[in-house]
């Protein structure tokens, strides 16, 4: 399979690491970084965005350090016992 943006992102997230809009852009040449998290998002992948504060070089009117919120995302690994509910949920389902 040919190496792309979103199947390097989505490597990059199967090996557990979180990424941020930044290390998209310095490692994958991914400048919208969320709009292929939306489309592995509608793929079926469970990807959370953590919301985080990070210092800039900019100071606040009283000379403290100004923060810009940015988003880190993560795959959300399904554990065994998540797996094992879908699968009984499913079972209920389909015989009901």
């Amino acid at each position: 399979m040919e190496s792309t943006q979103t199947s390097d992102i989505l490597q990059h997230l199967k090996e557990g690491r979180r990424l941020t809009q930044k290390e998209a852009i310095n490692e994958y040449g991914a400048y919208r970084l969320s709009g292929i998290i939306y489309a592995l998002r509608k793929r079926g992948y469970d990807i959370v965005s953590i919301p985080l504060d990070v210092p800039t070089r900019y100071r606040n009117a009283n000379g403290g350090i100004r923060n810009a919120n940015i988003v880190e995302y993560k795959l959300r690994r399904k554990t065994f016992d998540s797996r094992l509910g879908e699968f009984v949920n499913s079972i209920i389902n389909d015989n009901y």
